[in-house]
């Protein structure tokens, strides 16, 4: 389901028809996986064909259409590697996200068998005010449209928190309940500077686990995946 939506989000914020070519591109799918989820999603209504491309069907109602945001222009064999890269040198989670309304959307999770057991492993989107990639991500949005970031961007606590993630350019999270658990992400820019994407790396119930050593790491890779967004964006 997560590819269907990976398409419709495409095709949402499209101002013209998308081809089947164009659509592979900015979704980093492999191409013959975009034509059967078209041609199905043709079928079911979703999506309708055109003699320049695809577009929304009727059956996609506006208020399902994702809300506009950058787009992460970074196929799947650009980005993966670093992440496998960052996962090798931390054996911690990692993960990679990007903002969709109020929620933040996982492109890619990464696990180790210490894995933070979260209730969330193993779904796709969150509420962003929950994660230090959403929070990230919703940071930046609120900078870029300070009226128009939506219902978690209120509040004058979590207000303060975003300011100071811009500022810091990073979003760290510890439980003192759980030795050594914690959560960090750091921001992925495009050729414009605007925040697409964020690098999570996690991990929890280790003593030994250096914090600091780690979000160093995720901003090596934020970095290495902005230059990759930036030559291709």
């Amino acid at each position: 389901m997560r590819r269907v939506g990976v398409i419709l989000a495409e095709l949402a914020e499209a101002a013209a028809p998308l081809s089947l070519t164009k659509l592979t591109h900015r979704t980093g799918l492999p191409k013959t996986t975009v034509h059967r989820l078209l041609a199905s999603m043709c079928d079911a209504g979703l999506v309708r064909r055109t003699d320049a491309g695809y577009l929304l069907g009727l059956a996609v109602p506006p208020a399902t259409a994702a809300p506009a945001r950058p787009s992460f222009a970074v196929p799947r064999r650009w980005y993966l590697p670093h992440l496998v890269e960052l996962y090798e040198r931390t054996h911690q989670m990692v993960g990679l996200g990007v903002l969709t309304g109020d929620e933040v959307t996982y492109l890619e999770r990464l696990y180790g068998p210490d894995r933070l057991d979260d209730g969330g492993e193993d779904i796709d989107r969150l509420p962003a005010v929950q994660t230090p990639a959403g929070r990230v991500l919703l940071a930046f949005a609120q900078a870029e449209r300070p009226c128009g970031t939506g219902r978690a961007a209120t509040g004058a606590g979590l207000a303060r928190a975003l300011a100071d993630i811009r500022r810091r350019r990073i979003a760290v999270h510890t439980d003192a309940s759980d030795l050594g658990a914690f959560r960090a992400a750091a921001p992925v820019t495009d050729r414009a500077g605007r925040v697409v994407a964020a690098v999570e790396i996690g991990g929890g119930g280790c003593p030994g686990v250096c914090v600091t050593t780690l979000v160093e790491q995720a901003r090596r890779t934020a970095h290495a995946l902005t230059a990759a967004a930036r030559c291709l964006g």
